[in-house]
């Protein structure tokens, strides 16, 4: 419920957003007509609005094609529609002439050339609030974080936080185009549609839609947000940090058994549900191993706490299987690039892994064991019952005893837990894209959109900043140019970075401390990591936990998603 609330009030609160403010004029100016009775069309404008919202934000999340789409396009569309009204607004008789001349006769293109020509009508209404819906899915970090990191987990609580979030803004847009269309319809040389206002309206249209199509409205959102005396989205991001914590503390099945191990408690396991492709075997149901002891374990390829952990994993599977121990890898991707079935395929291969592995790309089983982190185990009895939980790394030895509990084994442990601990020392994870974003610094803040940055100096522990020309979006940050750079001030024993490209052979220079040293197991001796794939990469290691300053320099169109790190 809180979240729905904040979604709401984000929505309000985005009305003043850099991104939003210099298109009020294009919200306000639409909604006054040559007929002062035309009361509806402040209505079709911000119901077209939400609508476009909506849709565009399930096409680029349902839709794992469409995710590759270039943003370019979109902007296109959108910048390329305020365009044309803004042209046929100035000189009102050109879309007639057009139409003349193209013959458009049928019922529905006539119906089409009314909209367009008289941007009084329903279908013009609905089209500048069709268009201004991509250009407003930016502004907020509530709806970068409904988008990130709900939407994949949960697409129902992910759609009704969106809704929320776009009824919030549709509302405080339609007050003020009511409010802002009574003032100016009481001024009769605003409503002719030949008059000098009208066309001067037209003409801030064309400028818009230029701008949005060349990028250079980004740009001046980057100076009013610079500039401005306030800036409401770190108003609604200091309430969102206030009221989205990260829940550590999962409820587990209470520990009441004679063996000190399991939970004495009989937790039903829930049925696995919504699951993809299968590797290593076909697909099987929970209820088809009942009488065997199970380990749903899940996992995502790109995060280095699941990849640790994989070597215990299998080997379990190895030692055990013959006595009816049967693993199952629930692949539950964080990015979007880890839907992808090949991906997935080639990173079981790389790590070794011959147990059953099904992708939940849709987080239906996910969400069926309430699961919330990565990585995963539940260890599930020969009634199908949940006797065992452990969550993150460590733990190897203690769940190898609760295996051979369940299988009545008794032997000696075939793995140990290492020596070292996580130290609090040690840079935690950290991600780019503005959902989950923490210690940036630098010049322009971070938001979504395109922007050349400036990197700061003498960056403090765990502080990182960017250089040169990036977009960035809610999960990640693609290289603009390949004069862009990232910096970060580390602590730790390795270090890895998650990095996608279109193309193959993408290569990324790494300096540490300014020099060529160090480097990680997928880094050459000239400093160049090969991005070939999407993917984790190792990037730096040393003898031992150590302060360093990592600089990447990052070609045009790689992406990065986050640097995690090891002691």
């Amino acid at each position: 419920m809180t979240l729905l609330i904040l979604a709401f009030i984000a929505g309000v609160l985005t009305v003043l957003a850099p991104c939003v403010l210099p298109l009020l004029p294009v919200i306000i100016g639409s909604t006054v007509t040559s007929s002062r009775e035309d009361k509806k069309r402040p209505y079709i404008i911000a119901a077209s609005l939400a609508v476009s919202i909506i849709a565009f934000t399930l096409l680029l999340k349902v839709s794992v094609s469409l995710a590759s789409i270039p943003q370019e396009l979109w902007t296109w569309i959108s910048g390329g529609l305020i365009f044309i009204l803004g042209v046929i607004t100035v000189f009102p008789a050109l879309w007639e002439r057009i139409s003349a001349k193209l013959h458009l006769q049928s019922a529905s293109n006539k119906m089409l050339s009314r909209g367009i020509k008289q941007r009084n009508s329903t279908w013009g209404a609905i089209l500048i609030g069709s268009a201004l819906g991509p250009v407003f899915s930016s502004c907020s970090p509530t709806y970068a974080f409904i988008l990130a990191s709900i939407l994949p987990v949960s697409f129902g609580s992910g759609f009704i936080s969106l809704v929320c979030y776009t009824i919030g803004l549709s509302a405080i847009l339609l007050l003020l185009s009511i409010f802002g269309r009574k003032i100016i319809s009481r001024l009769g040389w605003a409503i002719d549609p030949h008059g000098w206002f009208r066309r001067i309206l037209g003409v801030v249209f064309v400028v818009l839609g230029l701008a949005i199509i060349t990028g250079a409205e980004k740009k001046f959102e980057t100076w009013l947000a610079n500039h401005l005396p306030f800036d409401i989205t770190k108003v609604e991001q200091a309430a969102f940090d206030r009221a989205i914590k990260p829940d550590t503390e999962m409820l587990l099945p209470e520990t009441n058994s004679k063996s000190d191990i399991l939970n004495g408690t009989s937790t039903p396991a829930p049925e696995l549900k919504g699951l993809g492709a299968w590797i290593n075997s076909d697909a099987t149901t929970l209820g088809n191993l009942r009488g065997k002891v199970v380990l749903v374990d899940f996992w995502t390829y790109s995060c280095i706490n699941c990849i640790r952990t994989l070597p215990y994993v299998e080997k379990w599977y190895e030692t055990y299987k013959d006595q009816g121990f049967v693993v199952l890898g629930i692949h539950s991707p964080e990015f979007a690039f880890e839907h992808e079935e090949g991906n997935v395929r080639a990173a079981a291969k790389e790590y070794g892994l011959t147990y059953p592995i099904a992708l939940d790309n849709n987080f239906a089983t996910w969400t069926a064991f309430g699961n919330r982190y990565w990585p995963a185990h539940y260890l599930i009895d020969k009634n199908s019952n949940i006797r065992y939980t452990h969550f993150g790394e460590g733990e190897y030895a203690t769940t190898e005893k609760a295996i051979q509990e369940l299988l009545g084994e008794d032997k000696p442990l075939v793995t140990q837990d290492p020596q070292v601990s996580a130290s609090s020392l040690t840079t935690p994870e950290t991600y780019f894209g503005t959902a989950r974003a923490q210690n940036y610094v630098g010049s322009p803040r971070l938001r979504v959109g395109d922007a050349v940055f400036e990197s700061k100096n003498d960056l403090a522990k765990d502080q990182w900043t960017l250089g040169g020309s990036w977009r960035i979006a809610a999960d990640s940050i693609m290289a603009g140019s390949d004069a862009a750079t990232l910096t970060f001030r580390i602590s730790a024993k390795d270090v890895y970075v998650v990095a996608s490209s279109p193309g193959s052979n993408q290569k990324i220079k790494v300096l540490i401390d300014g020099k060529s040293s160090s480097h990680g197991t997928d880094v050459n001796s000239d400093g160049i990591v090969s991005v070939d794939r999407s993917r984790l990469y190792h990037i730096a290691t040393f003898s031992e936990q150590k302060d360093a300053t990592i600089e990447l320099q990052v070609p045009k169109d790689v992406s990065l998603f986050t640097f995690t790190f090891g002691d």
